[in-house]
């Protein structure tokens, strides 16, 4: 969500919850009421910190590599919801050859995730290249912690997938992790 509209809505809410306090006539009540809103905010952010430190210490490629299949299905959809995308975590009984569907302006992408494997062959990629019309996606990715085998690189450069391997995948968690640096180093460069 665009920081605008994070302030709108925040600065709206903020308001309305003053105009409801001040309607109150007990004052002991009202500053009870701020003082509990401060302190779920505050718990709030105790817990995105959390998940953000949890995040960053994830991503040692070799901590990744040890990540069971669901752990790397979650880790990764949390690393394209930080470059910008809307995810859709699909439910491993529910998968049809694809874990994750992002979003972001007209493209809808089908990824499939393979942990623990060091060479990926054409099985896994014909799979998502499958599930592109199930899911009406324009695009499709398969994302490993390993490397590809020759057949499936010509396989994907036929039919279009995308394929991200160790190198590409540290990468994209250091663009991510690259742009958190720069907006800490930004913020207390403001704060100076």
């Amino acid at each position: 969500m665009k920081t605008w509209i994070k302030i709108s809505l925040f600065a709206s809410a903020l308001l309305l919850y003053f105009w409801f306090i001040l309607r109150s006539s007990n004052i002991i009540s009202a500053l009870t009421k701020i003082l509990i809103v401060a302190l779920l905010l505050l718990g709030m952010e105790s817990v995105r910190r959390d998940r953000e430190k949890t995040f960053l210490m994830c991503s040692d490629i070799n901590q990744i590599k040890k990540m069971e299949q669901d752990e790397f299905v979650a880790y990764t959809a949390n690393l394209y919801k930080r470059l910008g995308y809307f995810i859709d975590l699909l439910k491993s009984k529910d998968e049809l050859g694809c874990d994750i569907i992002a979003r972001k302006k007209q493209d809808i992408i089908c990824i499939k995730c393979v942990s623990g494997a060091e060479e990926i062959g054409i099985l896994p990629l014909q799979q998502v290249y499958g599930s592109m019309n199930l899911y009406k996606a324009n695009k499709c990715m398969l994302i490993t912690t390993g490397t590809y085998n020759e057949k499936a690189k010509q396989f994907a450069k036929a039919n279009h997938v995308n394929l991200i391997d160790q190198q590409e995948l540290l990468k994209k968690i250091m663009k991510v992790t690259n742009e958190k640096e720069t907006t800490k180093v930004s913020s207390s460069t403001q704060e100076v």
